[in-house]
């Protein structure tokens, strides 16, 4: 939506130097100037802009990285109104645990971890904690939240989905999908979301 965009590639851009300028850039006196394109893919994969908005959000694995730049944005704006459920195979698999912790001891964050494959423990998927969690889910989707999904696309979105639906409906989560309130970046060899 224009304005300024920071970071793209920055560590490489900073070592560069004048052979990669092109010549018809003319920086001012002692700084470097870079041409670079940022192509918007009109993704929705985004917060929503009213900080008061509710989001539900769903990351197991590495799904997770996209919603530690959501919480930041979030956090900065003042949003408390944020529910991550994440899920790994074990203890050792838990990505980026400092933070989200710190979170949700700062009343930011209301976390659900599922442990797959820890042992002594049944296998917990992310749709299992959705499930467990649904009256309270159902209430905030109720007063506008928006859901996010982000990783596997073959087995965990179909399955996340499918407990939505089951709680919510199907016409209600495809008019959420319309509304652009349910918004999925998943990505699998195969699978439909």
């Amino acid at each position: 939506e224009g304005g300024w965009h920071l970071g793209l590639a920055s560590n490489w851009l900073k070592t560069v130097g004048e052979r990669m300028r092109p010549p018809f850039v003319t920086p001012e006196p002692g700084k470097m100037a870079y041409l670079v394109a940022v192509k918007d893919t009109g993704s929705g994969f985004r917060p929503p802009r009213d900080p008061s908005t509710p989001i539900i959000m769903v990351g197991p694995g590495t799904g997770v990285a996209p919603f530690r730049g959501f919480m930041l944005d979030r956090v900065a704006d003042g949003a408390r109104a944020n529910v991550l459920f994440f899920g790994c195979r074990d203890g050792g698999d838990y990505l980026y645990g400092e933070e989200l912790e710190a979170w949700v001891e700062g009343g930011w964050l209301s976390l659900h971890v599922a442990l797959s494959r820890a042992a002594g423990q049944p296998k917990t998927y992310v749709q299992d904690l959705i499930t467990k969690e649904g009256p309270v889910l159902a209430d905030l989707v109720k007063a506008g939240a928006h859901i996010y999904i982000c990783g596997d696309a073959s087995q965990m979105a179909p399955a996340v989905k499918a407990v939505f639906v089951q709680l919510l409906g199907a016409d209600y989560v495809e008019a959420m999908v319309d509304q652009g309130r349910y918004c999925a970046d998943v990505w699998a060899a195969q699978g439909k979301v």
